[in-house]
């Protein structure tokens, strides 16, 4: 794993003291991928991979698939960088193999700024509310997001070890938090959908967001958009739903157009991506259907979004 922003930490801090502000880990985590095997591991887990709707072991092992295949492509060149590469792909391989493989500890990667923000203590609070809906009915019940949200935040350390700045709160987090959502809402027994049924009809989220008041994607968006077009070529899905949104601050028809303008980013993205144009439908709905209802006026950047969804 990449240990490149641990200097920089120390910069900001003029100490180490201030970085070790959560015990048990070190500011020298250890490196469990090999760059020297990245190539070899990466072209194993997305030859092996499961494909979409299985149980919860083949969907985490196509879902850590997809996230080394992210890795791969993602314009790194650091050793570090391949080293997470060949560390997931050995994830996905060791679940498609049937061996438990649990969602990352913190402690395992060079995490900055405990002191003052907490970045550590939101991790882990995060991972015991992740593991908790892990063993309380999610892997059975809802494979295909429980596979995701694991994933998801696996994906919220690696990137913020390499850019905290951003990552911290960025696309892979709010993915964690969107997906894990979803299957909280079923326990708890809201909407409770049949173990069956999901399993029939595997179907698969990722959310766009989208800066205020802007239709160009972000650095992290791109991101977003690149995993989705990689999952649609790896499985040849067979349809995707876009429906852009916007947050309640401005005018309905104003918003309506700036949905429609971020709807058709992210398609035109898509298609840049490998993805079939006859494959996408698109709508637009601007402030009327908020994931995250709040008053007129408010700038809520979870509003701000597109929505794509693989069926």
């Amino acid at each position: 794993m990449s240990h490149k922003n641990i200097l920089k930490a120390s910069l900001v801090f003029g100490s180490s003291v201030l970085l070790a502000g959560c015990s048990g880990w070190s500011y020298r985590p250890p490196m469990n991928g090999n760059y020297n095997t990245e190539s070899m591991n990466h072209s194993r887990v997305i030859a092996k991979a499961p494909p979409a709707g299985g149980n919860f072991g083949q969907e985490l092992a196509h879902d850590y698939a997809g996230l080394a295949d992210f890795l791969s492509h993602s314009g790194h060149t650091s050793r570090g960088d391949w080293a997470d590469t060949d560390y997931f792909a050995r994830k996905g391989m060791a679940a498609e193999r049937g061996e438990i493989v649990p969602p990352e500890d913190n402690r395992n990667w060079a995490i900055p700024l405990e002191q003052p923000y907490g970045f550590r203590t939101q991790m882990a609070q995060a991972r015991v509310r992740l593991v908790n809906d892990l063993d309380n009915g999610g892997r059975d019940r809802f494979p295909a997001l429980a596979a995701r949200a694991q994933v998801a935040y696996d994906c919220w350390l690696e990137r913020t070890e390499g850019d905290w700045v951003h990552e911290i709160d960025g696309t892979c987090h709010k993915q964690f938090v969107a997906t894990l959502d979803e299957p909280e809402r079923n326990l708890r027994g809201v909407a409770a959908v049949p173990p069956a049924a999901a399993k029939a009809s595997p179907v698969r989220q990722y959310n766009v967001y989208f800066d205020f008041d802007k239709s160009a994607l972000t650095p992290q968006a791109r991101e977003i958009v690149d995993r989705a077009a990689i999952e649609v070529r790896r499985n040849k899905s067979s349809r995707i739903a876009l429906v852009g949104k916007a947050d309640l601050s401005g005018t309905d028809p104003y918003n309506l157009s700036l949905s429609h303008r971020r709807a058709d980013t992210v398609r035109g993205a898509l298609i840049a991506g490998g993805v079939q144009a006859d494959q996408i439908d698109e709508r637009w709905v601007g402030e009327r259907e908020p994931p995250v209802p709040t008053g007129q006026g408010v700038r809520e950047p979870r509003n701000r979004v597109v929505e794509i969804t693989l069926n």
